[in-house]
């Protein structure tokens, strides 16, 4: 039998413990978000570009005219340009890169192009973050690219 003045429930002291451990909980997750966020930041902008690289190839073979990808050291942005009859390249689009993510150095004088059989030069992109997160986008002879992520 039961009395009457136990009470069934929570006492004060524990609802200000879970309180307290719940609060230590979401500052955690608050102080993580930012790095998660520039993670995912850059993971987005390596498979767009590389996304990019693969419809640039693409569009050179269904065209049967070269297709480039323009980069510039420090920049947020690259141009995917394609070529006229006469061989002068015309701009296809301007992509942005998230927010954060810039362009560290792209080798081939910061074009990557394909000729209208979908071959290109060995090429190298490479994004960072502003955590100083870098990753590493290779193009290889015959148009496949891969992807390298890393640390400075």
């Amino acid at each position: 039998m039961q009395r009457l003045d136990e009470a069934r429930g929570f006492t004060v002291m524990e609802l200000l413990v879970v309180a307290g451990a719940l609060g230590l909980l979401a500052t955690g997750a608050a102080l993580g978000w930012a790095r998660l966020e520039s993670v995912f930041r850059l993971d987005a902008a390596t498979h767009a570009l590389a996304a990019d690289l693969h419809d640039a190839r693409v569009l050179a073979i269904a065209s049967a005219a070269r297709a480039r990808l323009v980069f510039a050291r420090g920049a947020a942005s690259y141009r995917v340009e394609r070529a006229d009859d006469a061989g002068t390249f015309h701009l296809t689009a301007l992509r942005a890169l998230p927010r954060g993510v810039l362009i560290a150095d792209a080798n081939s004088s910061g074009d990557l192009v394909f000729s209208p059989r979908g071959v290109a030069e060995n090429g190298t992109v490479v994004l960072v973050d502003r955590r100083g997160r870098r990753a590493t986008l290779r193009l290889n002879q015959r148009g496949r690219v891969t992807i390298e992520r890393g640390r400075t």
